[in-house]
C-alpha cells in the first residue's frame, strides 16, 4: 500500500509539472503570455528614454531621439524584430511610466539599487558610472560638503542619485529642481545655482564642451551600475534582457557604442555568458 501511495504521489507531481504553472514549456519558450509576446504582437517595443542630457539621450538637430540610451533601445527592438517607439521620461516619471504599463522598458540612465529593485526588475549593468559635481570655472566649491550652506543653491533632478547625495551631505543647501540635465547646465552657467550633480559621463562631457565656462572637480561620489528597468511581474522578459545585455558586452557592441559617443573605452562590465 505504501509503495502504491508513493507512486501515486510521484505521478501527480509529474502531471502537475507538465500541465500546470501557467502553460506548457513550449508556450513559455515561444513567449506566450509574456511581455515579449505582447511586444511581438504589437509590433513595437515602447521604450522610456530620458532625452535631456547629451550624450546619454537627447534630440538631434532634426528633432529626432539620439544618444547612447537610444542606441541601446533601437538595438533591443531590432533583436526582437519589432519597431521602436520612444516615450520621453525623466528621473521622476520613468518608474511610474513602467509600472503603469505605459512603456515596456526603461532605457533612461537609471542607477540600479535595492530600493528600485522592489518596484521594477533591474537588468545587469549596461554601463557603469559615478555621480560628480558640476560648477562654474573658478568656483570656490570643490566638494559636496562645501555646499552645506543655506545661501547655496544646488540644481538636481527629482528622484535622482544626485538629489539623494545633496540631501545627505549638504542638507542646508537649497534645491532647485530641473527636468533635464540640459536645464541643470543652464542653471549653473547662468549663475542661478552654485552646482549641479549628475553622472560623470554627463558632467565630464558638459565641462569638456563648455569652452572653459564649466568645470568638473575630480571627486566621484559613487560607483553606480546603470541598468534597464522592466516589469517586475515578468521574470522571463528580465531574463531575456539580461542575456541581450550580456551578449552585447561579450561581442564588443557595448564598447563600440560607448566609444562612438565618448571617444574612449568604457569602464569594464561583467557579462553573464
Amino acid at each position: 500500500m505504501k509503495k502504491i501511495l508513493v507512486l501515486l504521489c510521484v505521478g501527480i507531481l509529474v502531471f502537475s509539472l507538465s500541465c500546470g504553472g501557467g502553460g506548457s514549456n513550449t508556450d513559455r519558450a515561444n513567449g506566450v503570455g509574456t511581455k515579449i509576446a505582447e511586444i511581438k504582437e504589437r509590433g513595437k517595443l515602447i521604450a522610456g528614454i530620458a532625452l535631456g542630457g547629451i550624450p546619454m539621450g537627447f534630440f538631434d538637430d532634426q528633432g529626432n531621439p539620439a544618444g547612447y540610451d537610444y542606441d541601446w533601445a533601437k538595438h533591443m527592438a531590432e533583436a526582437l524584430d519589432v519597431e521602436l517607439e520612444v516615450v520621453e521620461v525623466d528621473g521622476e516619471t520613468r518608474i511610474a511610466a513602467l509600472t503603469s504599463g505605459r512603456i515596456d522598458v526603461v532605457c533612461a540612465n537609471m542607477t540600479g539599487n535595492l530600493a528600485r529593485s522592489q518596484l521594477v526588475g533591474m537588468s545587469i549593468p549596461y554601463l557603469r558610472v559615478g555621480v560628480k559635481m558640476l560648477t562654474r570655472a573658478g568656483s570656490r566649491f570643490r566638494n559636496i560638503e562645501d555646499l552645506n550652506d543655506p545661501n547655496v543653491t544646488v540644481s538636481v533632478g527629482r528622484g535622482t542619485t544626485g538629489e539623494e547625495l545633496v540631501l545627505r551631505y549638504a542638507p542646508l543647501a537649497k534645491l532647485l529642481y530641473v527636468n533635464s540635465f540640459t536645464d541643470e547646465i543652464l542653471q549653473v552657467e547662468q549663475g542661478k545655482c552654485d552646482a549641479g550633480f549628475e553622472d560623470s559621463i554627463l558632467v565630464d562631457y558638459a565641462a569638456k564642451n563648455s569652452n572653459g565656462t564649466l568645470t568638473s572637480p575630480p571627486r566621484q561620489y559613487t560607483s553606480d551600475p546603470i541598468c534597464f528597468g522592466v516589469p517586475l511581474e515578468d521574470p522571463h522578459f528580465l531574463y531575456w534582457v539580461n542575456q541581450f545585455v550580456s551578449w552585447n558586452i561579450t561581442q564588443g557592441w557595448q564598447q563600440e557604442t560607448y566609444k562612438k559617443w565618448w571617444g574612449e573605452e568604457p569602464a569594464p562590465l561583467a557579462a553573464l555568458w
